[in-house]
């Protein structure tokens, strides 16, 4: 089955089990994908084998993100791929080398690319890019899953808690604790009001 457009493809991913399947198939018959997914790895310091794992795990990321409606289809199915990646790849970094630098740390797939958006969004990213630096690494770790809507059964496994509940506590807490950060420093708040 062809998709003449991202919209359909986009729609048909949000379709039937059959229809989803298919789409994903189509979706991700694209050489170019696994291909920029190795090679942006590589380039950032992993390895090829690193490369393959950050994308299985993107398909699983990118198929949750669409059929739960976070693409808009403000940009391209494949941009928004490569920002999983990118995302995908800072995490792991995280978990492998905690003192990877957060300076490049990526925003989830943005998809406004006006000059005016992009400025605001970097700044917006410097802001809380430092913010999350004071929050420590599990509470990095714990609100970025949570950005990327891993469900909070997949936050126990994958974080070693005893429940669902137990995870859901802590992704709060630390949700609270970044927002008392914010709140703590008028000048912060409003330049992240002002910009939203």
């Amino acid at each position: 089955m062809s998709y003449p457009k991202d919209k359909d493809l986009a729609t048909a991913l949000q379709g039937s089990e059959n229809e989803r399947r298919r789409a994903l198939q189509h979706f991700f018959e694209n050489p170019r994908l696994l291909k920029w997914s190795l090679r942006y790895v590589q380039v950032q310091g992993g390895g090829e084998q690193d490369g393959k794992d950050i994308f299985e795990e993107s398909f699983l990321v990118f198929e949750r993100q669409i059929r739960t409606g976070h693409y808009r289809g403000e940009s391209s199915l494949e941009t928004f791929f490569h920002g999983i990646i990118r995302w995908q790849w800072l995490a792991f970094r995280r978990k492998n080398k905690p003192d990877a630098n957060l300076e490049n740390q990526p925003e989830m797939p943005s998809e406004d690319h006006s000059p005016e958006k992009i400025l605001i969004s970097e700044e917006r990213r410097i802001i809380l890019s430092g913010l999350m630096t004071q929050v420590g690494e599990r509470c990095q770790k714990l609100i970025g899953l949570f950005q990327l809507n891993y469900t909070m059964r997949e936050i126990r496994e994958l974080q070693g808690y005893s429940s669902d509940q137990v995870a859901a506590n802590e992704v709060h807490n630390c949700r609270e604790k970044l927002k008392k950060l914010i709140h703590q420093r008028p000048e912060i708040l409003e330049a992240l009001k002002f910009r939203s």
